[in-house]
C-alpha cells in the first residue's frame, strides 16, 4: 500500500518524464527517418523475425503516443471518473505499467533501425 501511495504521490511527475522523453525519441525519429529504406519492418512475430512492412513514415507513431497517452490520463482526468482512491492508484499503476511496456518496445524497434543503417 504504501508503494501505491508513493506512486499517486509522484504520479505527475512520472507522467511529465514521459511527456519529456517523447523529444529525444522524436529527434530519433527524425534522424532514422532520413537514413531508413522506404520500406521497414513494422511487425515483429516471438521469434523476432518481421512479420509485417511498412512505410518508414510509421517511426513516428511511438513518440506521437508516448507524448499524447501521458496527456490523456493526467489525475484530473482519472479523479473525476475514480471515486476511490484505491481505484485511483490502480489506474495510474496500469497506465505506467502502459507506458514501459511502450517504452521497451520503443527501445526494440529502434535499435533494429539503427542496426538496419
Amino acid at each position: 500500500m504504501k508503494l501505491l501511495l508513493f506512486i499517486d504521490r509522484i504520479y505527475s511527475k512520472i507522467l511529465t518524464f514521459f511527456i519529456l522523453l517523447s523529444i529525444p525519441f522524436t529527434v530519433v525519429s527524425v534522424y532514422l527517418y532520413m537514413k531508413l529504406p522506404n520500406i521497414i519492418p513494422v511487425q515483429w512475430g516471438i521469434t523476432l523475425i518481421p512479420s509485417d512492412w511498412g512505410n518508414k513514415a510509421t517511426i513516428f507513431i511511438f513518440p506521437i503516443v508516448l507524448m499524447i497517452a501521458p496527456a490523456l490520463v493526467l489525475r484530473k482526468t482519472i479523479s473525476s471518473q475514480e471515486k476511490s482512491v484505491a481505484g485511483r492508484m490502480i489506474e495510474e499503476v496500469i497506465m505506467l505499467v502502459v507506458l514501459s511496456v511502450i517504452l521497451i518496445m520503443m527501445i526494440g524497434a529502434y535499435f533494429y533501425y539503427f542496426k538496419m543503417i
